[in-house]
C-alpha cells in the first residue's frame, strides 16, 4: 500500500522447495486474506515431472495461480533439457506465461550456466505461444545482452528487473534495445526492499508512456488482469 503496487504475483517458496500441499494452502490463503492482490505462480520441478505436473495443474486450476516459475539453477538441469518439455506443453494448455530464473556464469557462481538467457532458445522457439519471462534479465553484462538478443528474435520473451540489477542505464539500455513493451517491473521481495526496484524504473530517463507500461501495463497484458 506505501508503495501503490496494486496487485503483486508471488514464486511461492513452498512449492519451490517441496512443500506442494503447504505451497497450495499457502498460496490460496495469501490470495484470500489479500482480497485478491496477492496472486502466485505454480512451481514445476524436472526431476520430479508427474507429480509436480499434478500440482501445477491443480495450482493453475484455481483463480489465483495465474503463471509458473522454474528455477534451472536450483534444479541443475539446463534449460533446454527434454525434462523441462513438460512444463511447456502445460503453459501452452493453459495459456500461462513461465517465468524462469535467468543469470549469467561467474567464476564465483559456475552453477549459473544452467540457466543463461541463450539455454531456453529452444523452447521458446518450438512453443511461440507460451510466454516466457527471464526472470533477473539474464543478471548482468553479457546475461543482460543474451536476454536482449532473445527478445530481439522472439516475441514471446520478456524481461523483469528483480534482484540487483543496478549497473548504470540497464533500463534505458533495455528499453532502447528491445522497447518498452515487454518490460515488467519485478522486485525480488523480500529478499530485496521494493523501493531500490521502485526507484530504478521512476528515475529512468525514458517516456512516462514506458514507465507506466513497465509498471504495470504490460504485466496487466500478459496475466489478463484487470488494473485497480
Amino acid at each position: 500500500d506505501h508503495l501503490e503496487i496494486d496487485v503483486s504475483i508471488s514464486a511461492n517458496h513452498h512449492l519451490v522447495a517441496g512443500l506442494l500441499e503447504k505451497g497450495f494452502r499457502a498460496g490460496v490463503e495469501t490470495y484470500q486474506l489479500s482480497e485478491g492482490r496477492i496472486m502466485n505462480y505454480a512451481f514445476f520441478n524436472p526431476h520430479y515431472p508427474d507429480a509436480y505436473l499434478r500440482w501445477a495443474r491443480r495450482c493453475l486450476e484455481h483463480r489465483s495461480f495465474v503463471g509458473i516459475k522454474i528455477h534451472p539453477r536450483r534444479a541443475e538441469c539446463f534449460a533446454e533439457d527434454d525434462r523441462w518439455e513438460p512444463v511447456w506443453q502445460l503453459a501452452s494448455e493453459f495459456s500461462v506465461p513461465i517465468l524462469a530464473h535467468t543469470w549469467w556464469v561467474s567464476d564465483y557462481n559456475p552453477g549459473q550456466r544452467y540457466a543463461t538467457p541463450d539455454r531456453f532458445e529452444r523452447f521458446v522457439k518450438t512453443y511461440p505461444d507460451a510466454n516466457l519471462i527471464l526472470g533477473h534479465a539474464g543478471w548482468r553484462d553479457d546475461g543482460n545482452r543474451a536476454a536482449a538478443e532473445l527478445m530481439q528474435a522472439y516475441d514471446n520473451v520478456y524481461v523483469d528487473f528483480a534482484g540487483d540489477i543496478y549497473w548504470f542505464r540497464v533500463v534505458e539500455w533495455f528499453v532502447s534495445q528491445v522497447g518498452h513493451e515487454r518490460i515488467l517491473f519485478g522486485s525480488d521481495a523480500t529478499l530485496i526492499d521494493s523501493r531500490t526496484a521502485l526507484g530504478r524504473i521512476l528515475d529512468a530517463d525514458i517516456s512516462t508512456e514506458a514507465k507506466v507500461a513497465i509498471l504495470g501495463g504490460n504485466a496487466a497484458d500478459l496475466f489478463a488482469l484487470t488494473p485497480r
